[in-house]
């Protein structure tokens, strides 16, 4: 009789200790949702502590503030990347400026009888003008010519009135340097020649400097083939390219 008490004695008690373990499974369970809280956002140190103190209570039953615990530092390479959408009202707003752009400098060819010399283009990329190598330089020299600063003066008031950035672009035919010059190569000839046009409207005009860019593109970019003197003017020219803000490098 007194063995049979005894087992149900053992048996009730092994029961009643069952409870530890769905317990134990409950604070598994909360250990590991608060870890993914806290992965999913960057937490402060104090209530990183907190949060410690708290596990630990539940562990141990007494929690102690731990001022050296630091929460893990979250780079910028763990924050996901949030794409920036434009403003299209602005952007909007710019492309009108741009068409405005493009009609004052059409009229200012136009009034001035500058079409032999000149052409406006609308492109994509921006507002395109270029000039034929004869009204700015003379052949195999990057030194401007003056009949071209009043233009070019003229040109960078019309530039003023909108805040794109520009990009100068020199062109070459594909003649090849001769001995006299002080250019090596077409590719040097472009490119100081751009350079040129830039610094004349910064220091001429007050275009910011932080808004011009300038680059030689030598013979590589024809318009035409390289096959007649008439063709070989047409490929010597620069482009001023008031770029749409989508377009800037």
């Amino acid at each position: 009789m007194s063995k049979k008490r005894r087992r149900r004695k053992y048996e009730t008690s092994e029961n009643q200790d069952r409870w530890m373990i769905t317990y134990s499974d409950l604070i598994t369970l909360l250990l590991v949702f608060f870890v993914v809280l806290y992965s999913m956002s960057q937490v402060e140190n104090q209530k990183f502590n907190v949060l410690i103190n708290s596990l630990r209570t539940a562990f141990q039953g007494d929690a102690i503030l731990d001022k050296t615990v630091q929460p893990p530092e979250k780079t910028t390479s763990d924050i996901p990347a949030i794409p920036v959408k434009k403003d299209k009202e602005q952007e909007k707003e710019n492309n009108k400026q741009l068409d405005k752009l493009y009609v004052k400098l059409n009229q200012y060819i136009n009034k001035n009888g500058l079409k032999a010399d000149m052409t406006l283009k609308n492109l994509p990329k921006g507002v395109q003008l270029t000039f034929k190598e004869s009204i700015l330089f003379d052949l195999g020299s990057a030194e401007l010519k003056d009949q071209a600063k009043p233009v070019l003066g003229k040109v960078g008031g019309i530039l003023n009135t909108v805040p794109n950035d520009i990009s100068i672009e020199g062109h070459t035919d594909n003649t090849p340097m001769r001995g006299h010059s002080k250019f090596q190569s077409n590719w040097e000839l472009s490119g100081a020649r751009a350079q040129t046009v830039m610094y004349y409207l910064i220091q001429r005009d007050g275009l910011k400097k932080s808004r011009m860019q300038f680059v030689g593109y030598g013979e590589y970019k024809p318009i035409v083939k390289n096959d007649t003197p008439e063709h070989k003017a047409m490929n010597r020219r620069v482009n001023i390219v008031v770029l749409r803000h989508d377009s800037t490098p």
